[in-house]
């Protein structure tokens, strides 16, 4: 059985770094690709703005025969690479931590960002800019948001396809909130444009709180300071789960219909050989006569080997009888006797070796002379 655990044990081991070398490659492929993407969509960004520093000069010196570039089947302005509407690639790239914290300030911080789906943004950079709009969708690990009618760009279409118009990811720092709120002096409400939001903790009895919100959307309330005014959270829907076939639905589960005992197993013993391979390397658990199988097989071969010394030789005895001896004899110890000779030989050797040389031993100070104070006259 010895046998059998080291195998198990080697295997999982084997298992174990072939598993750890096939991700850390995909790991590598993965960056590689993420860095190809990106250099792409980096030079297609690049060579935009050179073909628009080019048609600005041509229009300059053609004036008003300068040619029509949007009209959109002659490809100016159109992108191919997939990467420019999302940055992060799936996933694959992610900003450095300080520059998610610098573009998401403005709106409470990353772990309780204060926007939702819906919100009414105002445009601060770009073509696009003072344009109020709504927001389509949020990629908190990206840092970037996406409109509905605004900031988008034309996608050149692939295998044939025709071209579309599709959202341009748009950084959280270029967005602010834009929300009516009344003015105290004059009572007239107009949209405001926020330039900072806060949370605060969350609160069951809060007059925008509902139950849905509390299961499914933000608990914690966005506060503008200064003004100490709420803003409420778009309203939260419940997801409709819907049911197939296939489900097992909350009442059948809750209905017991498996009853067990002591005396019989849950399940047919030829079952577990369904779930699990009956001859995989991995395999720990093993029937009652196969272990003892290996055990007779494990105790005929330490019977093999005692009747191997049945066929010993008087000297091989003798040697075995010595071996047993010294073992029971343990470790020797040094005597006084022994000790005091070893040090009258290391000294009769360190003399002769000292005479040898020619030099003789230098004697240690002594401690009631005191050590000479006077110094060296100067040079």
């Amino acid at each position: 059985m010895q046998k059998l655990a080291k195998r198990v044990a080697q295997a999982q081991r084997q298992a174990g770094r072939r598993a750890q070398k096939a991700a850390k490659s995909e790991e590598s492929n993965y960056k590689l690709r993420n860095r190809q993407a990106m250099r792409a969509a980096v030079s297609e960004v690049r060579q935009n703005l050179q073909d628009a520093r080019r048609v600005r000069q041509e229009d300059w010196e053609l004036g008003p025969i300068a040619p029509k570039r949007d009209l959109g089947f002659n490809g100016y302005g159109m992108f191919t690479e997939g990467v420019r509407t999302d940055w992060s690639n799936y996933g694959l790239y992610r900003p450095r931590p300080e520059v998610l914290a610098k573009r998401c300030a403005w709106a409470g911080g990353l772990k309780q960002l204060n926007l939702a789906v819906s919100d009414r943004v105002v445009i601060m950079d770009g073509p696009d800019k003072g344009k109020i709009d709504r927001i389509k969708t949020i990629n908190p690990q990206g840092g970037y948001v996406t409109l509905e009618n605004y900031h988008r760009a034309i996608s050149a279409g692939m295998f044939g396809n025709d071209s579309r118009s599709q959202p341009m990811p748009l950084s959280i720092g270029s967005i602010r909130l834009v929300y009516p709120i009344a003015n105290p002096e004059t009572g007239v409400t107009r949209d405001v444009i926020i330039n900072e939001l806060k949370a605060i903790p969350p609160n069951m009895s809060s007059p925008n709180m509902s139950f849905d919100r509390w299961e499914y959307g933000n608990k914690w309330d966005r506060i503008v300071p200064g003004i100490n005014v709420v803003i409420p959270w778009p309203e939260v829907e419940a997801p409709e789960f819907e049911t197939f076939d296939g489900d097992t639905v909350r009442e059948t589960v809750d209905n017991r219909t498996f009853y067990y005992n002591l005396l019989s197993p849950p399940m047919p013993e030829t079952v577990i050989d369904e779930l699990r391979n009956k001859f995989s390397k991995f395999r720990t658990r093993h029937e009652e006569w196969y272990v003892q199988q290996k055990e007779a097989e494990a105790a005929a071969k330490e019977a093999h080997k005692e009747s191997i010394k049945s066929m010993q030789t008087p000297l091989q005895e003798f040697h075995e009888m010595q071996r047993a001896k010294r073992a029971a004899e343990g470790e020797p110890e040094l005597s006084t006797e022994m000790l005091e000779k070893l040090g009258a030989i290391i000294a009769q050797r360190k003399e002769a070796a000292l005479k040898k040389a020619g030099v003789s031993e230098v004697a240690a100070a002594d401690a009631s002379i005191p050590p000479s104070t006077t110094t060296p006259p100067a040079q």
